[in-house]
């Protein structure tokens, strides 16, 4: 199958939100490198899709890292808002907003998305999951962060003053609140899986960022507000004192399986 790539149109009202968007994850996506969790975390989620979808969906794919991996034995669209991201990708692609997908009702077999839910706006929110629904013949198959605490990682840009999510996540996910998210569509199986990660006590972490000022930050963290890039600053006592109690008495008994997976099928 020869790699090709669509652009979308959208209406003039969500230019600016869906080009905000575009830029962020543009500069985001450079010197990505596949880590070992990640690897694990695409092979738990090929096993999981049903041997009967030959003509597959991923939407919010990135570089193509799983869609990649499925076009060896299926057919698959990769689809995603970022340009730099689908340049890599080896899989015929289309680059737009999951908010407005330009496939028909019950295009593909199962509609697959990975790590992507919890990145949309709350604009484009509730009516992606209705276009996944739309145009999934069969099944829908996401994963998402699990049980995230997003205050843990969210970063100070010294430029503008704007908090945000170092990943750029704007909702969090419990197990429960997956049964339902797709109307027409009944569970198979909701399931932690991968590696488990640390937590930070509610109570240090409010000391941490409101007395002491110690935010996240991450290697090529960029605003998502003005671009600027983030650098990392000295942690104060405060904050480094909050980091050490957390480590030695909350971490090793409160820890979280890093994400949810999910398979649904269309109720006939």
């Amino acid at each position: 199958m020869t790699a090709k790539t669509v652009y979308c149109d959208h209406q003039n009202s969500d230019i600016t939100l869906i080009h905000n968007e575009q830029n962020f994850y543009e500069e985001r996506w450079h010197a990505r490198d596949l880590s070992e969790t990640e690897e694990q975390r695409i092979d738990v989620t090929i096993s999981s899709i049903p041997s009967s979808c030959n003509a597959i969906l991923d939407i919010g794919c990135g570089d193509g890292r799983l869609s990649g991996r499925i076009s060896r034995s299926r057919k698959v669209i990769a689809y995603d808002l970022s340009i730099t991201a689908l340049k890599r990708s080896p899989s015929p692609k289309c680059c737009g907003s999951a908010h407005q997908l330009p496939f028909r009702d019950r295009s593909f077999d199962l509609v697959l998305s990975t790590e992507m839910l919890e990145h949309l706006p709350p604009r484009f929110y509730c009516s992606t999951i209705e276009e996944m629904a739309r145009v999934a013949n069969k099944y829908i198959l996401i994963t998402v962060p699990n049980s995230e605490n997003l205050d843990e990682n969210i970063a100070r840009c010294a430029t503008c003053n704007s908090r945000f999510h170092v990943w750029g996540h704007l909702r969090s996910f419990e197990p429960h609140a997956l049964r339902a998210l797709f109307i027409g569509f009944v569970p198979l199986r909701i399931f932690p899986f991968g590696p488990t990660t640390e937590t930070y006590n509610k109570s240090l972490l409010w000391i941490r960022t409101r007395v002491a000022g110690g935010f996240a930050w991450e290697e090529g963290c960029v605003c998502h507000f003005c671009r600027a890039t983030v650098q990392p600053s000295s942690p104060s006592l405060v904050s480094r004192c909050c980091n050490f109690l957390n480590t030695r008495l909350w971490a090793p008994y409160k820890r979280r399986t890093s994400w949810l997976l999910a398979l649904y099928e269309r109720q006939r």
